[in-house]
């Protein structure tokens, strides 16, 4: 009984982190701005910017 409890708790283990890893995966390709301009500043605000 000892070992079949023991052995319920590894694979309740496993099957938990083999869930967790599945969930944590990215969903798609991380992208990155081209520039390293602000998010909300204006190309035409900083080309014509006295």
């Amino acid at each position: 009984m000892r070992i079949k409890m023991t052995l319920l708790a590894i694979a309740y283990v496993a099957v938990s982190a083999l869930l967790l890893a599945i969930a944590h995966q990215p969903q798609g390709p991380v992208t990155t701005g081209k520039t390293d301009r602000l998010a909300g500043s204006s190309f035409l605000v900083e080309r014509f910017a006295g």
